[in-house]
């Protein structure tokens, strides 16, 4: 009697709490509310709704990711990407907060999630929910993108940017988005002969490129042509070589990949967000030490895209050219009105006369305002925002520059991907106007 009494118990049990699990599930679900595709359309243009992708700042961009038939995002949508609820930095939740603010996601607006994987957006509800977010949203992007009539958008060279499942296919022997076919090398690059980032674990079969393999000091400016082609042979590079290029801190792999566009490689790629988007996606790393493969032919003369990257010269004939042309300095604001040089070996300060102030981080080694919190690409319309303030527009014609260099090959990369066609990278930048006697330098706030 006792036995059959247990039995009937644990099946009650059972049955209770399965039936349980069932209603917390459905709860969930039902906590936050699922717009339909006519409503949604209907709203794109009402002040009183955000539409907001949660999804992984590729998809965003331009790549079809978890199986959506268009890429890129609804037209007028901001991104908060999920992952970023993830990212691990001081005081996260106050800076989530301040940036979901600073996107115009706030509170007494219908904020409309959308995802494609069923996970992103109530990844972002939930935290948003527990933050005083109560006019939420889900909506399922696919259904969008099915719809031809209905608008989305993509940068016009998204494929410069990356995916780490991108460069998992192309390890794996796949063909994935926009891949041609042909020859794939994959470097990590830093700087010094030995990389503590490379040894510490990098993608499968990358090889370590040093930084001074393509330029030198003291002006830090690119090597001569004749030497960046020696550099590309010895890395078994040629014009027709599909490029992936990546760092622990990406900063001095878009240095790299604005010198090799600059000498005429027709595919070159970085990974966005560098090494940590492959380690968020659980993908494996190895420590043995690959060695470079050199080849006999570049297949082009060096250089093949003159114009992408520019010198003294040129950098003079933009400043003189005031309505078509920005020369734009990608340094702290501190830099740019001259309170500091931010290098401990320049000693000038200030600016060319007549350069404008396109925005950075704090520091010499940050680019903040250009990068999302887990370090991939800023969205277009808030850099091009900011920059419209200073008279930076798609129109003219833009050459980007920094202290040497690495700052600003990044920004002329992200330039690019939006499909911004008439830009350079000043080379020599502050470091060699600086330097070079007899140069107009400004200082302090300029007026506007």
């Amino acid at each position: 009697m006792k036995r059959l009494i247990s039995i009937i118990l644990t099946v009650l049990f059972g049955v209770t709490f399965l039936t349980g699990c069932s209603q917390n599930k459905q709860t969930s679900n039902l906590k936050f509310k699922e717009i339909k595709t006519e409503e949604l359309k209907n709203n794109l243009e009402n002040k009183d709704y955000v539409i907001v992708d949660t999804r992984i700042n590729d998809a965003y961009n331009g790549w079809k990711l978890d199986g959506v038939k268009r890429g890129g995002h609804i037209k007028g949508a901001t991104d908060f990407a999920a992952n970023w609820v993830d990212v691990d930095v001081a005081n996260k939740e106050s800076k989530l907060l301040e940036i979901a603010k600073n996107k115009g996601i706030t509170p007494d607006k219908n904020v409309v999630l959308y995802d494609a994987n069923g996970k992103d957006a109530l990844k972002v509800a939930e935290f948003l929910s527990k933050n005083g977010y109560n006019k939420i949203y889900i909506y399922d992007v696919k259904k969008w993108a099915e719809d031809e009539s209905l608008p989305m958008v993509s940068y016009k060279n998204y494929h410069m940017l990356v995916p780490a499942v991108w460069v998992k296919d192309l390890i794996d022997g796949k063909n994935p988005e926009t891949y041609s076919g042909g020859p794939v090398k994959i470097f990590e690059v830093s700087w010094g002969d030995e990389s503590k980032d490379y040894n510490n674990g990098h993608i499968p079969g990358a090889v370590h490129i040093n930084t001074d393999e393509v330029e030198e000091g003291p002006m830090w400016n690119r090597l001569s042509d004749d030497r960046l082609e020696k550099f590309a042979l010895n890395n078994g590079i040629t014009a027709d070589t599909t490029v992936v290029l990546y760092g622990t801190d990406s900063m001095a792999a878009f240095r790299v990949a604005a010198i090799l566009k600059y000498m005429g490689v027709k595919d070159v790629r970085v990974l966005n967000g560098g090494l940590s988007a492959w380690v968020r996606e659980g993908y494996q790393l190895e420590t043995k030490k690959n060695s470079k493969s050199p080849v006999q032919s570049f297949g082009a003369k060096v250089p093949v895209n003159k114009n992408y990257i520019i010198d003294l010269e040129e950098a003079k004939e933009i400043l003189n050219d005031k309505q078509g042309s920005c020369l734009v300095d990608i340094r702290s604001w501190e830099e740019y009105i001259g309170k500091t040089s931010g290098y401990d070996y320049i000693k000038g300060k200030g600016r060319p006369q007549g350069a404008v102030w396109g925005h950075a981080g704090t520091d010499p080694n940050n680019l903040q305002d250009f990068r999302n919190i887990d370090n991939t690409m800023r969205n277009a319309n808030e850099i091009l925002s900011f920059w419209k303030e200073w008279g930076i527009t798609p129109d003219k014609r833009l050459s980007f520059f920094c202290g040497t260099g690495w700052r600003a090959a990044e920004v002329l990369w992200y330039a690019d991907v939006m499909g911004i066609e008439n830009i350079s990278l000043y080379d020599g930048g502050w470091n060699e106007w600086s330097n070079t006697k007899g140069l107009p330098i400004e200082v302090g706030e300029p007026k506007r």
